[in-house]
């Protein structure tokens, strides 16, 4: 019998847990330690080099700085869902990723893979049509060096995290009302939207902004309910972020002028969302397409024995 990953059969799952573990993990872990985590990293910040910290503001000035600290939020966000994981659901965290023994790391990294290919073409397409918006970047390589490692380090921390709360923790909390597929996508993928909304990106043009946010949780949220995991949406998400952290910055986006290879002289809410959303139907299809035929040669393999 296979098992349901909106439906965990390990550990316990009432919905007052769901909503206890919550209010926990976002009120608690996420607003408050994350906001004292990250005000904690200003203040040693400011007692080692002032120039970098307006302390009126309370922000890091430099943006490859402020990408590393800002990743404490992270940190404490996950320990937030394990100790809820472990503690209130009395499970493992990986059961917020998978209903099996063991995470799937193949697949990841083929949605990784896949995903990342994705964005290069369709960049591609966006570079030939909106050429004059780009430049290359005028490089520091030593602080490249550092983005990149933030990159591969810690950007997968930030995406895993988000995935493991919103595909995992979220998704299965909402199947306690329904398990209907479309309603567990929209509850899950609007959620994720409108945590996004705080992003600078919406001073550019909200409607498009939000239409992204929305659509990309919506889809992602659609394909960890169809392929009985969060891993594929684990994997997309981490390229979709490590692929702009490395090659793309904008003053106006969220991690602001960090130094990527190319430079986004203007951002356009339209042409952005259109590209965005383009590559996450494309995945979608893809993913759904290969879930489908792995499942079609587990049955054949399983009737020939």
């Amino acid at each position: 019998m296979n098992k349901l990953f909106i439906h965990p059969a390990e550990g316990k799952n009432s919905g007052k847990r769901y909503l206890l573990s919550g209010i926990i993990i976002f009120i608690g872990f996420m607003v408050i330690l994350g906001t004292l985590g990250y005000a904690m990293s200003l203040f040693i910040a400011n007692s080692y080099n002032p120039k970098i910290v307006d302390m009126e503001n309370l922000l890091i000035t430099d943006p490859l700085i402020d990408l590393y600290l800002s990743h404490i939020i992270y940190g404490i966000w996950l320990l937030g869902i394990w100790i809820c994981a472990r503690l209130i659901h009395k499970r493992s965290l990986r059961s917020f990723v998978t209903p099996y023994k063991k995470i799937s790391w193949k697949r990841i990294f083929t949605a990784f893979s896949i995903y990342f290919l994705i964005f290069f073409f369709v960049q591609l397409i966006v570079f030939a049509v909106d050429s004059e918006n780009y430049v290359f970047n005028n490089l520091d390589w030593s602080a490249f060096a550092w983005l990149l490692a933030a990159a591969i380090l810690l950007v997968p921390i930030q995406t895993t995290t988000e995935e493991i709360f919103f595909r995992g923790f979220l998704l299965q909390g909402f199947a306690k009302i329904s398990h209907n597929p479309y309603f567990l996508s929209l509850a899950s993928g609007i959620f994720f939207g409108v945590l996004h909304f705080a992003n600078p990106e919406m001073n550019q043009g909200a409607v498009w902004a939000a239409a992204d946010y929305i659509g990309v949780g919506i889809l992602l949220s659609f394909l960890a309910v169809k392929t009985n995991s969060a891993e594929i949406s684990i994997g997309g998400h981490a390229a979709n972020n490590m692929f702009l952290c490395i090659f793309i910055t904008s003053e106006d986006s969220v991690v602001g002028s960090i130094p990527s290879l190319f430079v986004q002289l203007e951002y356009d809410a339209r042409l952005s969302t259109i590209g965005a959303l383009t590559i996450v139907i494309l995945f979608t299809i893809i993913m759904l397409y290969f879930h489908k035929r792995q499942n079609i040669g587990m049955v054949n393999q399983g009737i020939q024995q």
